[in-house]
């Protein structure tokens, strides 16, 4: 009975902690939260209703996940982003990627196949409803896909560093703002799809290496820079602010 009492107890800020940081995560990457903005812990506290460790443990996972920064005086900012960031990472990610969905080649069956299928079939629902931010999500689900079946942790431990570094902030809010993007990454997986199905370990290898090229090269087209090189977002408009 006490070992029951002990696990309940648990879960539940385990569960606030995480709704709180799921919904800095979306106000970030949506632009309600801009690159820079100051997080003040007791106004978060107030838009919560809540004590200031969940807050604390938040922000912390927020700042592993390479979305907020704190500096010498321990204050806490929504990252920036640069285009240095997206040169040194995309790059590397194009070719742990395509070694990953090479690997996945030995493992995947017609199952893990449909199931790729239905993801990207998700991302072209998501787009028509006009969820840009759950089409992010779905894409990294895509990818992640072949990165477990390629059964490398080495690897996929590498490309989780990443992702989580810079790109799922980045890409997430790319999604959400030039959301004239995703029709040609959806052309872009089914020609993986299609890879995958022939068995064809240099096609499938070649695709992912060049579907990752090809979203650096569309991002960076369509991304304004300032002259320190720092991306320069323009926040949707009726989003709130307070994150919650």
């Amino acid at each position: 009975m006490t070992r029951e009492t002990k696990v309940t107890e648990f879960t539940k800020p385990k569960s606030m902690v995480d709704q709180i940081y799921r919904s800095i995560s979306t106000a970030i990457t949506t632009g309600a939260l801009e690159p820079g903005r100051r997080l003040v812990e007791q106004e978060l506290q107030k838009d919560f209703g809540v004590s200031r460790a969940p807050i604390r443990e938040a922000i912390r996972l927020l700042e592993a996940d390479g979305m907020v920064v704190v500096d010498a005086y321990k204050k806490k900012y929504v990252r920036y982003l640069t285009r240095e960031d997206l040169l040194d990472n995309i790059p590397v990610l194009a070719m742990l990627e395509s070694l990953a969905a090479r690997l996945a080649v030995a493992n995947i069956t017609p199952q893990k196949i449909l199931e790729l299928q239905n993801l990207n079939s998700e991302i072209e629902e998501a787009f028509a409803a006009g969820d840009f931010v759950h089409c992010a999500e779905l894409n990294f689900s895509f990818h992640r896909s072949f990165l477990q079946l390629a059964g490398n942790k080495t690897l996929h431990r590498a490309i989780r560093s990443i992702v989580k570094s810079t790109l799922w902030m980045w890409l997430t809010s790319q999604y959400y703002r030039n959301h004239s993007i995703i029709p040609s990454s959806l052309e872009e997986h089914n020609g993986i799809l299609e890879a995958f199905r022939a068995q064809d370990t240099r096609l499938v290898e070649r695709k992912v290496r060049e579907h990752n090229e090809n979203v650096l090269e569309r991002f960076l087209s369509q991304t304004k820079f300032n002259e320190q090189g720092i991306c320069q977002f323009t926040p949707p408009q009726n989003l709130s602010t307070s994150g919650g």
